[in-house]
């Protein structure tokens, strides 16, 4: 805990403690956890924030492995209680070593759908944290944005099997509020992993928040210090993670020459962002940069946008998309770390089942969004670090929906 408030430690300990009390939801016979809390964790002080690419890449193929992390202390008056969004503190996120887990703890995590690569990434982060934990998991995807029914009914079924912890990967922000306080009612730990969850009574949550994706493309833009004028394409209209992304990006231009010229929402499908980007460069012709979504991106580059001068960003990372930025035709993409994120939500959900307090005693956990840059942004370019692991499933990754204990 050296590195946070000691009354944010003793308060999120304590939690962690009542949830080990409840044994940690539904199941068979509890073992004694092997935390000792007079003995220091190994590996709990291992790893710099500012770690260079060749540390990292070693302190993550530890057992207890790290990461540079930012960190919300979910209690501070400032941050805000839904969905814990508040001032960062710069850390290391240490995961607990194996050799702490003292049963094979069951898990389940609900996502969405795993059919792009981004929840790809996900599902394999979760099933690697959870062989290497040696806890069971079961992995539930409700087919889509539209299924929030499913995916309630999938948590529901998962608990009733006997699951003591949830990783959810919400489908709406407010829509798993009530779910929420029935589960930590049972005694079920909640995890709110990557998505984003209102409700203040999560457990703990691995969530980078799309404001923070878009402030790292308005910050960027607004870093060249040159008069840049966009089009601002980030998303479907409606979706909360788009308005976030805006309102992030609205921030990080704030005080630059940069103006945005027009602002379009739009399915992320890619004949749909096309036409966004041709019409908004027809409407006007004085914009030098596209920026938006990885789809929206990558429409750009179909489009041949660059040929006419203009710069292209998106505010996420896919695979194809970083290869386009590898290629040059775009400039710079936002990387929230996927894989990280759910590894980051198996620990955190197993750490609490074994009464260990979260690390550096914060209810928020996430790796800083990284800006990945090719030759089209100049000097700004910075493929050489990029950890690609932290945010790719490996090439020919097949979703997994369970993993066995042991």
């Amino acid at each position: 805990m050296s590195r946070r408030t000691a009354k944010a430690a003793m308060l999120l300990a304590a939690s962690a403690l009542l949830l080990a009390a409840c044994g940690g939801g539904a199941g068979g016979e509890q073992r004694a956890s092997k935390y000792d809390p007079a003995v220091p964790i190994p590996g709990s002080t291992d790893g710099s924030h500012d770690a260079p690419p060749a540390q990292i890449r070693a302190g993550l193929a530890q057992d207890a492995w790290w990461y540079p992390t930012l960190f919300v202390d979910c209690t501070d008056p400032a941050t805000d209680t839904k969905g814990c969004n508040g001032p960062t503190t710069e850390g290391v996120y240490n995961a607990i070593p194996r050799d702490l887990v003292s049963q094979p703890w069951r898990i389940c995590a609900a996502v969405p759908h795993l059919k792009d690569p981004y929840w790809a990434a996900m599902n394999y982060g979760v099933t690697e944290e959870a062989e290497r934990l040696g806890v069971e998991l079961d992995v539930f995807e409700a087919g889509g944005y539209t299924e929030l029914s499913k995916q309630l009914n999938q948590i529901d079924d998962c608990v009733a099997a006997g699951a003591q912890a949830v990783v959810i990967g919400a489908i709406s922000f407010d829509g798993l509020d009530a779910k929420v306080d029935q589960l930590t009612q049972q005694g079920i730990v909640v995890i709110d992993g990557l998505n984003g969850i209102s409700n203040p009574a999560v457990s703990a949550r691995a969530v980078l928040n799309w404001r923070e994706m878009g402030a790292a493309v308005g910050e960027y833009l607004a870093g060249k210090g040159t008069a840049e004028h966009v089009a601002w394409l980030p998303g479907p209209p409606g979706a909360g993670w788009a308005e976030d992304a805006t309102a992030g990006f609205t921030d990080g231009l704030a005080g630059s020459a940069v103006t945005v010229g027009q602002t379009k929402y739009g399915d992320t499908d890619k004949d749909v962002q096309l036409r966004l980007v041709e019409d908004t460069l027809q409407a006007d012709a004085k914009v030098t940069v596209v920026a938006g979504t990885a789809v929206t991106a990558e429409a750009a580059v179909a489009g041949n946008v660059g040929a006419r001068g203009v710069e292209i960003v998106a505010d996420y990372l896919i695979p194809s998309t970083f290869e386009q930025i590898k290629a040059g035709n775009i400039s710079c993409g936002v990387s929230d770390q996927p894989v990280v994120q759910a590894r980051m939500a198996v620990d955190m959900a197993v750490r609490l089942l074994e009464g260990i307090p979260l690390d550096d005693g914060m209810g928020r956990a996430f790796p800083a969004p990284i800006l990945v840059c090719g030759s089209g942004a100049g000097a700004a370019e910075n493929l050489d670090d990029f950890i690609t692991e932290t945010t790719f499933a490996p090439e020919g990754f097949q979703p997994v929906f369970r993993v066995a204990a042991g």
